[in-house]
C-alpha cells in the first residue's frame, strides 16, 4: 500500500445477502478511510451494478458493479440466503478463483464461507463461518480445516470470520494488520464496539444463546426459505 496508489476494497451485496454482514464491516472499514494516513477507498458493489433487496428486505443500491474499477485489493464477501445460489454459480466462483490469483486479499462474513469453500480457496486453510453453517461446511467440504468457538481465522491471503457481527471484528483486525493496533482501537472506540486483537478467540455467542436461537428465531427463517 502507497500513498500514490489506492488499497482498493470492495463490499460485495448481491440479492439476498444479511445486511449486517457487509454493514458492519463497510461502515468500520470506511471509519478507517476516514482517519487514516494510507490511501485507502472502501466501495461497495453488486455483480453487475444494480440494486440489491437484502435477506430482511432492505433495498440498497451500490456504488457500481464489481468490475466498473480496477481489480480490489481486498475483497469482503458477506453471506445471507443468496449464498444458496452464489455457492453453486459457476460464473461467481471462477470470478472469486481469478481475484485471489491475481492477488486479492479474500475475506468473508458468515457463511459467505461457503462461496470460498466451493471455489477451492479454503482447501487446506484453516476457516470458520457461522456456528449454523459449520458443520455443513466441515461435510460439503473435507478439505477446509474448520475452526470453532472463533470470532475469525486469518489464514494469510484468506480471512473468515464468523456470524454477522463477527464481521466488524474481522474488520477491525483487519485495520489491525493492515496499519497499526492504535487505529484499529481508535476505530473501535467510535463504533463502541467491544474489541479487542485477542478476541479472535472468544467463542462468537453463548451455548444458552445457540439454544434459544434454535428453538425461536431459526424455524421461523427455516419457514422463510
Amino acid at each position: 500500500m502507497t500513498d500514490t496508489q489506492p488499497f482498493r476494497i470492495t463490499v460485495l451485496l448481491f440479492d439476498g445477502v444479511e445486511e449486517l454482514d457487509f454493514t458492519g464491516p463497510w461502515e468500520t472499514l470506511r471509519s478507517w478511510q476516514m482517519v487514516t494516513t494510507r490511501n485507502v477507498r472502501v466501495r461497495t458493489a453488486s455483480l453487475d451494478g444494480a440494486p440489491v433487496r437484502c435477506s430482511l428486505g432492505l433495498t440498497v443500491t451500490p456504488d457500481g458493479g464489481i468490475d466498473d474499477e480496477p481489480r480490489p485489493d481486498l475483497i469482503v464477501h458477506p453471506g445471507g440466503q443468496g449464498i444458496d445460489t452464489l455457492h453453486t454459480d459457476r460464473a461467481h466462483l471462477d470470478r472469486m478463483r481469478a481475484l485471489a490469483a491475481q492477488g486479492t486479499m479474500m475475506t468473508s462474513v458468515c457463511n459467505g464461507a461457503m462461496v470460498y469453500a466451493a471455489a477451492g480457496l479454503l482447501d487446506g486453510r484453516p476457516a470458520t463461518s457461522h456456528w449454523l453453517v459449520l458443520d455443513e461446511l466441515e461435510k460439503q467440504h473435507p478439505r477446509v480445516e474448520v475452526v470453532r468457538d472463533r470470532r475469525w481465522v486469518d489464514a494469510g491471503e484468506v480471512v473468515t470470520s464468523a456470524g454477522i457481527t463477527a464481521g466488524i471484528d474481522m474488520a477491525l483486525h483487519l485495520i489491525d494488520r493492515l496499519d497499526n493496533t492504535d487505529i484499529a482501537r481508535a476505530v473501535a472506540g467510535i463504533l463502541e464496539h467491544p474489541w479487542e486483537p485477542e478476541v479472535d478467540t472468544l467463542a462468537a455467542t453463548s451455548p444458552e444463546n445457540m439454544r434459544q436461537a434454535l428453538t425461536t428465531i431459526v424455524p421461523v427463517m427455516q419457514a422463510a426459505r
